[in-house]
């Protein structure tokens, strides 16, 4: 993937919230972005949000198979991107994977709800990290 200038990259909790409550404020983060941006994912962080979905525990809010749904048309409206880079500066190291896939694409912002482990570095090698009310009441100045 060629660098986009409105490529952000969603962390997989906004996303997850997005697809489980869809009248939240996660869904309407993901409505703004899915309209105004290119929304980038890499294999790894692809395959975090497959795994996470598959829980049990979320039956409760969606099905299986309404999940799944979610995550395809999720699929049709991301680029993907390679990523090559290794970045270890998150002390969650689940996380560095974003931090990397931001980089890698020179995203405009990462959109967050991880206050403690991604929002704390804010901004990182220039790129914001942002959490999602910011994102919803300021995303013009990331276009």
């Amino acid at each position: 993937m060629s660098a986009s200038r409105n490529t952000i990259i969603l962390d997989s909790n906004l996303v997850i919230s997005a697809f489980l409550s869809p009248h939240g404020a996660a869904s309407q983060a993901l409505c703004i972005a899915v309209e105004n941006f290119e929304i980038a994912c890499s294999r790894e962080t692809f395959d975090e949000l497959v795994d996470v979905l598959k829980r049990d525990k979320f039956d409760r809010y969606a099905t299986k198979k309404e999940r799944a749904e979610r995550l395809k048309l999720y699929a049709q409206n991301a680029i993907f991107s390679e990523v090559f880079l290794i970045v270890t500066d998150c002390k969650d190291t689940k996380d560095n994977k974003f931090l990397a896939l931001a980089v890698t694409t020179k995203a405009k912002a990462l959109v967050s709800g991880d206050k403690k482990d991604l929002i704390s570095m804010n901004p990182y090698n220039g790129i914001p990290i942002i959490g999602l009310r910011e994102f919803i009441e300021t995303y013009n100045q990331y276009m």
